[in-house]
């Protein structure tokens, strides 16, 4: 505060991210910053006083197939000891050893991503190149886990490549004094190393990826490896399903959590509503893949390439991803638990009152902005709804549609076709006995960006298009 004036406590969900941000700016510290960086970057085996958190006694380790877990039987870091049968090895310790090797043969084996980078390199790499996990005490500092690099490529501050190695710290029990009811024991275990485990995965691709991409896929995963656990849920009203005025690269608060729900709507927008397809979400990090020789795409541009391959656009998708939203039991696999975005305003049409004029709203890159009308008094049967539509040129990537609600309970979708200049008209139907209500979605699905300019949305960038004035005007007809 000192140094920069009032700043805010880091999010410990972010832990992975922070430390992240450490080990690349490390070679830029020196003396006693240089090594406190290190410090705390240092694995909990590396001895007393190397690690202000590491283990205070010496630790255990075994290995599975893939995955080499190590633990302390003494201290607050022990996890429970109880071994029921009688293998020798705490029972705890064999149920996260199986979690993980759940978790690899989800995402690596069957989902066909790249393993973990092998950590041979690191200093401390332990008993050999596989994944290294650690179990502490961590949820006393609100933290659930995180992973984290020691490799030497990327602490060295020479860049690119920019993938790495990496090692995870899972909590020692996950006890429900201090992760409540619904994230502890063996839920709050498997969600945690879903999730942590596609970090180590990500860092073998690109370590400084867009932060929304890295968590929201991050979160996406946690469903797709157990998917009875549904925590990830929990970060919908945090997001740009609910509130579309927020672009979905917003990597502040929680949205970069709560914009799984993109990622998800991807899978099954490019698969179906009942076989979602998650090769999307690999093919988009091979795209951002930032090893030697790969493309090395930022996010939105690794995504707008997969959307191509399959014969489409990813400003379409956002339109659709805002239409679809209004009615999520139709259109998603699980949609009966999701949630239904805010409406932005909201118009009562009658016969007396049945033209709203032309009225205004603002919208930034990547959002989607709802306004909703309703059929009234004096409104006819066989009533129709005249929408125009003046949004901004066509290179800002606007897009419209109108949602029509039946009382039936059917749902109808029309898509604007604006022009060059973002100009078009639609009718839809508006019959009170019929139309239960008629919702406008605005979309402003622009990807363009000033790069690298330290901002947490794609690239680090600044949007070209934010505050992009969107004109409506509806008239019974």
């Amino acid at each position: 505060r000192a140094r920069f004036g009032r700043v805010l406590r880091t999010d410990p969900r972010l832990a992975t991210l922070v430390l992240r941000d450490l080990a690349i700016r490390i070679h830029q510290l020196s003396g006693a910053e240089r090594k406190r960086g290190l410090a705390i970057l240092a694995r909990p085996d590396a001895g007393v006083g190397a690690d202000p958190n590491g283990y205070s006694v010496p630790s255990e380790v075994t290995c599975s197939t893939n995955v080499c877990l190590h633990w302390v039987e003494s201290s607050t870091d022990a996890p429970p000891l109880t071994d029921a049968d009688l293998s020798g090895f705490p029972d705890w310790v064999e149920t996260t050893s199986g979690v993980l090797e759940e978790v690899w043969q989800t995402e690596v084996a069957e989902y066909r991503y790249r393993p973990p980078k092998s950590d041979l390199t690191s200093a401390n790499h332990g008993p050999d190149g596989r994944l290294d996990v650690y179990l502490a005490d961590i949820g006393d500092d609100g933290l659930f886990g995180y992973c984290t690099t020691d490799d030497p490529d990327l602490l060295d501050g020479v860049y690119p490549p920019w993938d790495g190695s990496a090692y995870c710290v899972l909590d020692n029990d996950y006890s429900a004094a201090q992760f409540g009811t619904r994230s502890s024991g063996l839920v709050g275990l498997q969600v945690t190393a879903a999730h942590e485990f596609f970090h180590a995965v990500q860092f073998g691709y690109d370590a400084l990826e867009d932060l929304w991409f890295m968590e929201s896929t991050a979160m996406w995963m946690e469903d797709e490896v157990f998917d009875s656990v549904n925590n990830n849920r929990l970060f919908l009203r945090t997001s740009s399903m609910v509130q579309g005025d927020v672009p979905i690269d917003y990597g502040g608060k929680f949205f970069l959590y709560g914009n799984w729900i993109f990622i998800r709507f991807l899978t099954e927008y490019f698969g179906s509503r009942a076989a979602g397809d998650p090769s999307v979400v690999r093919d988009a990090w091979t795209w951002a893949d930032g090893s030697q020789g790969a493309s090395d795409y930022y996010s939105m541009q690794a995504l707008a390439q997969v959307a191509r391959e399959r014969d489409s656009d990813l400003s379409g998708a956002v339109a659709d991803f805002g239409a679809f939203n209004l009615a999520p039991k139709r259109f998603y696999d699980e949609g009966s638990a999701y949630r239904t975005p805010r409406i932005d305003k909201s118009f009562g049409m009658t016969a007396a009152k049945s033209d709203t004029g032309w009225s205004i709203v603002r919208t930034d890159h990547m959002t989607n902005r709802y306004i909703s009308f309703r059929p009234g008094r004096g409104i006819g049967s066989t009533a129709k709804l005249a929408l125009g539509v003046n949004a901004p040129p066509a290179r800002t990537g606007p897009q419209a549609t109108a949602v029509v609600f039946f009382r039936s309970g059917a749902v109808r979708f029309v898509p604007f076709r604006l022009n060059a200049h973002g100009d078009a008209v639609s009718k839809v139907p508006f019959g009170r006995g019929s139309v239960r209500n008629v919702v406008l979605v605005l979309t402003n699905a622009s990807t363009r960006f000033r790069c690298w300019l330290g901002s947490i949305f794609s690239c680090q960038g600044r949007p070209r298009d934010d505050n992009q004035k969107y004109f409506f005007r509806a008239v019974v007809i």
